[in-house]
C-alpha cells in the first residue's frame, strides 16, 4: 500500500486537499459527497507515482462515501490512467 501525505492548501481562494507521494503531487476539491482531481504533476515521470497516488486517493474517497472523478485528461497518459483505475472524467 502507498503512503501519501495530505495537507490543506488554498489555491486562488479555494481550499483543496494536496496529496503527495514520491515525486508526485495532486490537488483535490472535496465536497460533502464528492472528490475531484483538479491538478496532478510528477517530477519523475514513468515511475508509476501518479498512478499509485490516484489509486490510493480514489480508494480513500470512495471508502468514505464520496463520488470520485477527475478533470479533463489533457494528454494520452492521463487518459490511460483514468481508464486503468476506473476514474470518471468530467468533460
Amino acid at each position: 500500500m502507498t503512503t501519501c501525505q495530505i495537507e490543506l492548501v488554498k489555491v486562488m481562494g479555494m481550499e483543496l486537499e494536496r496529496w503527495t507521494y514520491m515525486s508526485c503531487s495532486a490537488d483535490f476539491g472535496v465536497g460533502n459527497n464528492w472528490a475531484t482531481l483538479y491538478l496532478i504533476e510528477s517530477k519523475d515521470r514513468n515511475k508509476g507515482h501518479a498512478t499509485d497516488l490516484l489509486r490510493e486517493a480514489k480508494n480513500h474517497y470512495e471508502k468514505i462515501g464520496k463520488t470520485f472523478g477527475g478533470t479533463v485528461a489533457l494528454n494520452p497518459i492521463m487518459e490511460s490512467i483514468y481508464l486503468k483505475l476506473g476514474i470518471k472524467e468530467y468533460r
